[in-house]
């Protein structure tokens, strides 16, 4: 018996609200080329939302209009009911490359943004002690990035987004240069510290398994130009573990969800192909 996938429309209230978004690029001085075309999303408070589709589908462009890090050519973004039309310290970002500071130690790093924000020194103290130990890091709290892992620059990375108390943490796809044993291994860490200390949390991936592993809700989008194919709601419970990726459900998801992806890319070939 397959496992129903649910396609969720019904968010109330949302802290994140995305009307009729569309991003052009100028590619030449006779051309433009479509990132985003009419998004639209509505996200709740503290939800963990996962955005995959297709490289080159907009997945990053959309994550930078949210960070404010992008111009909108159309549409709005609202966040907490303030349009957003800048970068602003309630919403962090976590790149794909290490952003760790070389010249700062793990329990540095992590309070960089404390020292920015003028907190008390008992404030920063009791902060980075947290973070240090949700991120498992305590016995590192001394170490500098050249004597950490990649998974370990990883976790100060996510550590210090986390510290610093944004509204919305943007991650784009902050686990795709490291090897299947460190990725699973951080979803896991990366699961538990949102339930943990829970924050909205939108999360880019091209990795349909880590979606499905980490979010609440999975936006898939289309082949450039972008826009929002569906949007599912796995039926997995809020504490999982690595074990459910071999359950009849996941692998149903996974199968059914992928033939969809494969469907799209068909009819945007054919599309392009004038067929």
């Amino acid at each position: 018996m397959h496992a129903k996938i649910k396609e969720w429309t019904d968010v109330r209230e949302p802290l994140i609200d995305i009307h009729n978004l569309s991003v052009e690029f100028q590619t030449s001085i006779n051309e433009k080329t479509i990132a985003l075309n009419n998004v639209n999303l509505a996200v709740n408070k503290d939800e963990f939302i996962c955005v995959m589709g297709p490289s080159g589908c907009g997945k990053t462009t959309l994550l930078n209009t949210i960070a404010g890090m992008q111009a909108i050519t159309s549409g709005t973004i609202m966040i907490g009911g303030k349009k957003v039309d800048k970068p602003s310290p309630e919403r962090a970002v976590v790149f794909q490359d290490d952003a760790v500071f070389p010249w700062m130690t793990v329990e540095e790093n992590i309070g960089f943004s404390l020292r920015m924000q003028k907190k008390t020194k008992k404030e920063m103290n009791e902060t980075v002690e947290r973070f240090l130990k949700l991120v498992k890091l305590e016995d590192f709290r001394t170490a500098w990035p050249k004597q950490l892992s990649g998974g370990m620059r990883k976790r100060v990375d996510i550590a210090r987004a986390y510290a610093a108390n944004p509204k919305v943490l943007l991650l784009d796809e902050p686990f795709g240069p490291l090897d299947i044993m460190t990725k699973e291994h951080l979803q896991e860490e990366l699961r538990r510290l949102w339930q943990q200390a829970p924050r909205t949390v939108i999360f880019i991936t091209h990795d349909l398994e880590e979606a499905l592993y980490l979010g609440d809700r999975i936006v898939v989008m289309t082949p450039r130009p972008g826009k929002i194919h569906s949007v599912y709601q796995p039926n997995f419970p809020k504490d999982r573990d690595m074990s459910i990726k071999t359950s009849d459900s996941f692998v149903d998801y996974r199968k059914r969800i992928r033939s969809i992806l494969k469907q799209e890319e068909k009819a945007q070939e054919w599309e392009g192909d004038g067929k």
